[in-house]
């Protein structure tokens, strides 16, 4: 997503580039850390071995503004695919 930050500044259109080769990565824990001007979100996984442990491998950094973008745009995603399952639901059932 493009820097909102500055409320006055005018919407960009970007258009992205996803590489043929881009790879997924798998992480089922977070940590957030919010400071007076960023927010740090660390990405890992959690041991099979050890279920106690969890390694780090990600971590990304963000402006508050930008943060509160991205909980809005998870969000606005969250419920859009939460009202696909059930209208897919609802069409199985019929």
């Amino acid at each position: 997503m493009a820097d909102n930050e500055d409320k006055g500044a005018k919407e960009i259109n970007l258009q992205f580039h996803v590489s043929q080769e881009l790879e997924y990565n798998y992480r089922d824990i977070f940590n957030v850390y919010v400071g007076t001007g960023e927010v740090v979100i660390e990405l890992g996984t959690r041991h099979r071995a050890m279920p106690e442990h969890a390694t780090i491998y990600n971590r990304i950094v963000v402006s508050v503004g930008n943060a509160y973008l991205l909980i809005q745009t998870m969000q606005q995603a969250l419920q859009k695919a939460q009202m696909q399952i059930q209208k897919n639901l609802q069409a199985k059932k019929e």
